[in-house]
């Protein structure tokens, strides 16, 4: 979600060879055993011990990010202390194989990268690069070679490839998308097509802004992008978005007052081409000011932040589920909508779909249960983050690669 601030620029061990003690097979035994503990930790990759048991938080107006260490029951432990990096951050991504993250960072038009740790701590891994102008959303690829920011203030998404030591390495100039106002980013479970979302927030009916949109690129071999067919057109304020699993459909929320419009979550059918279709019943309400959205791994239900407007996010309060039918058309989970605090804004779901974490505007988060209907039980907290302010895509699930 878009700060009340303006944009402005501000070594693997290696293994021992084994001695077989010929004529103590005691002593060779237990090298053989110790040969195969060391081969099981050599090979694991750096930030494996964490993979799905650590969480993170980004604090957009503090600059810093929480780090949260994950127990059996899914309960997030704060661990001191916060780790600064960039000016407004948002979501952490990390790379393919989780050993290494980047976040990109609004108000220094900068990614910064980190190494991620065996305890899931994020070192400097090499210094920021640089973006278009406010990068809002961004994306690691699903073939986690590749990352892209959309940079709201210049209309462009840029793109990295990313090197075999997790180093990003710029891919030409940032592509203009045509449109005013890229937020968020989305793609296809095989790679082939990336889709961007366009457009500020719905406040007023008289709002002059031009409605929101989803563009098109279709994604080269390279990640290189090229776009294609016309934007679709959604409300105004197009932000988070989610694909399925099975690359079918695609989520759009929009970030408009239930006062202005109903229109506030769009659902499209995936072509063949990555063309769009809505899919029956689109759209959908999701009052209050939707802002992320969140797909289980088994493609049946969404979720959908609903933070309210930075100026005062207590007058939203909520989390909404729905079931997404066979058709991709969508009806809400029994329960639905559900208690999130203050401003909830970041969502993530864990590895197991049986927990989802949501963030707000009042620097906090809470664990719910997902159910089997799809309903959110709350479980734990709210917890505070320790930083200020997480925004847009603030919540982020360690060591997992893109998704």
């Amino acid at each position: 979600m878009r700060s009340t601030r303006s944009p402005q620029r501000p070594a693997t061990p290696r293994s021992r060879p084994l001695r077989l003690f010929l004529g103590r097979p005691c002593l060779a035994l237990a090298a053989l055993a110790v040969l195969a503990a060391s081969m099981l930790l050599a090979g694991a990759p750096a930030g494996a011990v964490a993979a799905g048991r650590t969480l993170y938080v980004t604090n957009g107006d503090s600059n810093d990010i929480s780090l949260f260490r994950l127990g059996s029951t899914g309960k997030p432990v704060l661990e001191p202390p916060l780790m600064p990096t960039g000016q407004q951050p948002r979501q952490l991504q990390f790379s393919g194989d989780g050993r290494t993250a980047y976040v990109a960072t609004a108000l220094d038009d900068s990614v910064h990268q980190y190494r991620v740790g065996d305890d899931g701590r994020l070192t400097v891994l090499a210094p920021p690069v640089r973006t278009g102008d406010f990068p809002f959303g961004s994306l690691v690829a699903t073939s986690g070679r590749t990352f892209y920011t959309a940079n709201t203030a210049d209309g462009t998404v840029s793109a990295f490839s990313i090197g075999l030591d997790g180093r990003l390495n710029e891919l030409g100039e940032p592509v203009a998308t045509g449109e005013n106002s890229p937020r968020g980013l989305a793609m296809t479970p095989g790679g082939r097509f990336l889709y961007v979302s366009h457009g500020r927030p719905a406040i007023t009916e008289d709002d002059v802004e031009p409605p929101g949109l989803v563009v098109i690129f279709a994604v080269g071999p390279k990640g290189e992008l090229s776009r294609v067919g016309k934007p679709v057109e959604v409300e105004r304020g197009g932000l988070g978005m989610s694909v399925t699993p099975d690359g079918r459909f695609l989520y759009v929320a929009c970030e408009v007052l239930t006062s202005v419009s109903d229109r506030q979550l769009f659902g499209f059918a995936i072509g063949a081409d990555g063309s769009l279709t809505p899919v029956p019943g689109s759209p959908y309400r999701a009052p209050d000011v939707p802002i992320s959205t969140a797909v289980t791994h088994d493609g049946k239900h969404l979720y959908v932040t609903s933070g309210g407007l930075n100026a005062n996010p207590d007058i939203a309060t909520k989390v909404w589920g729905f079931a997404i039918a066979a058709d991709g058309s969508l009806e809400p989970v029994p329960h639905a909508p559900f208690e999130a605090g203050r401003g909830p804004v970041g969502i993530a779901l864990g590895p197991d779909g049986r927990r989802a974490y949501v963030s707000t505007l009042r620097s906090e988060l809470l664990t719910f249960a997902v159910e089997a209907n799809g309903d959110l039980t709350l479980i734990h907290g709210p917890i505070k983050t320790a930083g200020l302010r997480p925004l847009f895509q603030s919540v982020a699930i360690g060591g997992l690669g893109p998704h």
